[in-house]
């Protein structure tokens, strides 16, 4: 499923992800789509967590129908994705997510990976206070479980305000350019490359990188992820009131 070279890379990079909040934000040239089905498919593969995917419109879901039946996917799933499941909300509305919350929320198993549906459908509401509250109830209730929440949305297509609340939804925010994921918007020596070959994800350093350290820098305390949280809570009011 996923190719190494160099330093085990695909391991510390899982290790970075389960049991967090993760945004991928990728820029045009990025392959995003085939990207994150198949790092998804490796991280299911390789912890052997259960999987659920959340969709909130109704779009054509030609790349999701092709990552399930894809052959090369079938062994990654098979133990797996047959026990998790699809929810599917119309809209962004308080109640809607309300619902789809407590929805949710009743069927979380431990260590659960919970995969959304890219967010570009978002720059088309109005009001997408409703829907980053959602987010922020949904990444505290999964990491409650010791779960793990995955969400893609492209480079710059919200407003710098609500990108900001956006990206303090999540633990971290890992940047996809067309061949690599960086931890921050500019390149670093920490970055890890990556191609899509023949089928293949396959990931190698950069230069020389050690993501645990990264991942201590990223590890929040229980004290510090509640003031953190605390902190989203207040913007999201004020943003409210504006």
């Amino acid at each position: 499923m996923t190719e190494i070279t160099g330093e085990n890379v695909a391991t510390d990079l899982f290790d970075l992800i389960e049991g967090h909040a993760i945004l991928f934000t990728y820029g045009a040239q990025a392959r995003m789509s085939e990207l994150v089905y198949r790092m998804v498919a490796s991280f299911v593969e390789n912890t052997g967590v259960p999987m659920s995917m959340i969709f909130f419109t109704e779009q054509d879901r030609g790349p999701y129908n092709e990552f399930c039946c894809n052959h090369i996917l079938d062994n990654a799933f098979a133990p797996n994705y047959e026990n998790s499941s699809e929810y599917s909300s119309g809209g962004v509305t308080c109640t809607d997510m309300t619902e789809l919350l407590m929805q949710i929320e009743s069927k979380i198993q431990p260590r659960q990976l919970l995969f959304l549906e890219d967010l570009a459908f978002l720059r088309w509401r109005h009001n997408k206070v409703p829907f980053l509250r959602f987010l922020d109830l949904l990444s505290s209730r999964v990491r409650d479980k010791q779960g793990t929440l995955i969400c893609t949305v492209a480079h710059n297509i919200f407003d710098t305000e609500t990108e900001k609340l956006l990206h303090t939804v999540f633990d971290t925010v890992l940047y996809v350019t067309e061949d690599a994921i960086q931890f921050g918007p500019k390149k670093s020596k920490d970055d890890i490359q990556y191609a899509l070959e023949n089928g293949r994800l396959v990931l190698k350093p950069a230069v020389s990188t050690d993501l645990k350290k990264v991942k201590e820098i990223f590890s929040l305390s229980m004290e510090e992820r509640k003031e953190l949280d605390k902190i989203v809570h207040e913007h999201i009011e004020e943003y409210k009131r504006s």
